[in-house]
């Protein structure tokens, strides 16, 4: 299994970039964000990329694949879309032209909306996705930097308890989680449902 490559820039294409490593140039399918990134490094310039090692079976033969990500975090996602149905690795890489952030809040508020604007995801797939990912995605959602880290005696509902402990299940910290929590207090709204909370926490 080739889980990491390293070598010298060659060529970056819309969804490839070429590598050469010693004496082998492979090439590495790339998400559209990364690719374009790329396109600013010089010839010859050394890049280092997750990968994700694959056949694909092309009626009679099976095809190496070989897909590159910028980082550890990226590749896990990838890994992530592609255990939902109606997801393969091509789609997967290929809709992955937001923030790591954006999609995965995406999934988990259920936002088809914002799904279906990504290339290659129609209503059905995103369907599919928010049915097998959400509620699993907490680790890939970044928290802000905060001021202040407030205890969750700060906490003053059950309601905003509730939705503490529900963000931490989804793999938020339990400082950050509170302190997302308590954030939504300044905005004066009232919330009768912890579920309600947590989208307003990863709409934020």
């Amino acid at each position: 299994m080739i889980r990491r490559i390293r070598g010298q820039l060659v060529e970056v294409g819309p969804d490839h970039v070429l590598l050469q490593a010693d004496h082998l140039c492979y090439q590495v399918l790339v998400a559209p964000a990364t690719a374009e990134r790329l396109t600013d490094r010089p010839s010859g310039s050394e890049v280092e990329l997750h990968t994700f090692y694959y056949f694909q079976d092309d009626q009679a033969r099976s095809i190496p694949i070989l897909m590159g990500f910028e980082t550890e975090a990226h590749r896990d996602f990838f890994e992530c879309l592609i255990q939902a149905p109606r997801v393969g690795p091509r789609g997967a890489l290929r809709s992955m032209t937001i923030p790591l952030t954006t999609y995965a809040k995406a999934i988990e508020i259920g936002d088809t909306r914002t799904l279906k604007s990504l290339p290659g995801i129609g209503a059905g797939t995103a369907k599919a996705l928010i049915a097998q990912l959400q509620g699993k995605l907490g680790r890939f959602i970044g928290a802000e930097a905060l001021e202040a880290l407030p205890t969750s005696g700060s906490i003053k509902s059950e309601v905003e308890a509730a939705a503490v402990e529900i963000l931490q299940q989804l793999g938020v910290p339990e400082q950050e989680a509170v302190q997302s929590v308590l954030a939504l207090q300044s905005t004066g709204v009232q919330y009768d449902d912890p579920e309600e909370i947590i989208k307003a926490v990863l709409r934020s």
